[in-house]
């Protein structure tokens, strides 16, 4: 009896230390958010407080911004879209991003593409992206930030497809520019000639397509003449079902073939056609309030930075003295 009486005063006692132990951890952390409550509120306080601070130094940033934008020439920037035909756009991507090491040396590129330097002067930057098809939802999008990984199978890398970015000072050199342009990729050797051999062969594969057709033709004709039913179509592809897997290959070798003859007709004399040229209503890289916002948020996170040490520059002072490093 004594042992039962022990024994329900011990499980008392857990129990009551158990709750005591979850009350001090619940005020704990109910003190832990109000400490960060109260951090924050000091921040936000001390913010208000130097709000004059903050506002001059943003809007010295904002008046350096246009400033800036006044005193610096306008840059255009505008988007090829292109397409390589059976030429790898990997190499014709590649060749054009060569032109990029000419940035800011207006001689080097005008050599490149055949320009003169004046114009040269004009061009900011040329560079080439692949096209990527995200979520094959069958929408290309540039791959301007080059994160393409080939592991993710959200994303597709379109073959033949490209994106070129041209960035330049007077938009009149557009034209100008897409012209020298694909005459800079028919310099490649190796795209010429991967170009011409593509057009060989679609001519090749024409010819034999119809070869192959004829054949086809000429066996559906001698089935019509040997079915005692030639006068009747109906009848005849009733009786001979089979006559109608010739029609069909036929439809499937005309498609190839004129699929062929598109191609030689779109890439006759371009390793390169362009699907959508450089917009005349190009866009400025940066527009006065672009610029105007972006240097008023650099100035009041300075003027922030200001306040903090003006706050407190005894201390930081007094701790600047007392550095050990400092003796």
């Amino acid at each position: 009896m004594e042992n039962s009486e022990i024994q329900k005063k011990q499980n008392q006692s857990d129990e009551i230390d158990i709750f005591e132990f979850c009350s001090r951890v619940w005020s704990a952390f109910v003190s832990f958010l109000i400490q960060i409550g109260n951090f924050f509120l000091s921040i936000i306080i001390f913010i208000i407080r130097k709000l004059g601070w903050i506002v001059s130094f943003a809007a010295l940033g904002a008046i350096a911004g246009i400033l800036y934008y006044v005193l610096t020439p306008t840059v255009y920037s505008s988007v090829l879209e292109a397409r390589t035909g059976d030429v790898d756009n990997s190499v014709v991507i590649d060749h054009i991003n060569k032109l990029a090491a000419t940035n800011g040396k207006p001689k080097i590129l005008a050599n490149f593409i055949g320009i003169t330097e004046e114009d040269a002067r004009k061009v900011v930057s040329i560079k080439a992206y692949y096209g990527i098809d995200y979520n094959k939802s069958g929408v290309i999008e540039a791959d301007y930030d080059e994160t393409y990984n080939p592991r993710d199978t959200n994303q597709v890398r379109v073959p033949s497809y490209l994106f070129l970015k041209a960035s330049v000072l007077d938009e009149d050199i557009f034209p100008m520019l897409r012209e020298h342009i694909m005459k800079y990729i028919k310099t490649n050797q190796y795209i010429n000639r991967s170009h011409e051999l593509s057009q060989a062969q679609k001519k090749s594969y024409i010819s034999e397509l119809e070869v192959e057709i004829q054949k086809i033709d000429d066996l559906q004709r001698f089935q019509y003449k040997q079915n005692p039913f030639s006068n009747s179509t109906k009848e005849y592809f009733l009786i001979k079902p089979e006559a109608k897997l010739f029609h069909e290959d036929l439809l499937a070798l005309y498609n190839k073939k004129q699929g062929l003859e598109r191609d030689l007709e779109m890439y006759n004399e371009d390793v390169m056609i362009i699907v959508q040229d450089f917009t005349p209503l190009s866009q400025e890289e940066q527009p006065m309030t672009s610029r105007a916002l972006k240097w008023g948020l650099i100035g009041a996170g300075l003027g922030l930075v200001c306040a903090v040490i003006w706050q407190f520059r005894k201390k930081i002072w007094t701790l600047i003295k007392e550095n050990p490093a400092n003796n």
